[in-house]
C-alpha cells in the first residue's frame, strides 16, 4: 500500500505544519505512516540522528499520536508521544490538533515530559483553558502508565500487517 499521505499538525497560536510521509497502512480510523529524516534534529533536548526512521500511529478518538523512532542502525532511539485532540483520517491525509505537551520514552522505559512550559504559556495567553490543560496532563499520565501496552499493541499491528518495523 505504498503511497504518499500528508500529515497536518494544527498548533494553538502558531501556523499549521504539513509533512509529506509514506503511507504504510490505512485502516479507516487508523493509519500508519513513515518518515526518514535526512538530517539530525532535536526533540526537546534529545538529539535524533540523521537517517532516523519514524513509524507513526494515528487513531481517531485517541488523545495521542505515537511515533516509534529507529536509528539508521535499526535500533530503537525512543518513542515520542504527541498529546493531541481530534485526530482526523482521510484517504490521503491525517490531521490532528496539537495539545503542546509531549512525552519522550527512552529505550530503557524512562520518560521525559517535554514542553510543559509551552503548555503553561498557552494557558497564560488564553490559547488553552485551564480545564483543557488539566485534561492534557491527565492524558499524559494515562500514556505514561500504559506506554508498554501502547507500544506492544503498535508492534503487533505492524507485525499483523506484514510491515517491517524498519519499513521506510
Amino acid at each position: 500500500m505504498a503511497g504518499t499521505v500528508t500529515e497536518i499538525k494544527h498548533n494553538p497560536g502558531k501556523p499549521d505544519q504539513s509533512f509529506s510521509c509514506r503511507l504504510l497502512y490505512h485502516g479507516g480510523s487508523r493509519m500508519v505512516i513513515s518518515y526518514r529524516s535526512t538530517r539530525a534534529y532535536l526533540q526537546g533536548d534529545i538529539r535524533i540522528p540523521p537517517g532516523t526512521l519514524t513509524l507513526a500511529y494515528y487513531e481517531e478518538g485517541l488523545p495521542y499520536v505515537l511515533w516509534k523512532m529507529l536509528g539508521p542502525d535499526g535500533n530503537l532511539v525512543g518513542h515520542y508521544v504527541h498529546l493531541c485532540d481530534r485526530v482526523r483520517i482521510g484517504p490521503d491525509r491525517v490531521e490532528y490538533d496539537d495539545q503542546l505537551l509531549d512525552l519522550w520514552f527512552f529505550p530503557d522505559g524512562d520518560c521525559r515530559v517535554l514542553d510543559e512550559e509551552e503548555l503553561q504559556q498557552a494557558c497564560d495567553r488564553g490559547l488553552i483553558e485551564t480545564g483543557t490543560a488539566d485534561r492534557i496532563r491527565t492524558s499524559a499520565e494515562y500514556v505514561r502508565r500504559r506506554i508498554h501496552t501502547i507500544t506492544a499493541d503498535f508492534d503487533a499491528l505492524l507485525d499483523s500487517r506484514g510491515l517491517s518495523r524498519n519499513a521506510g
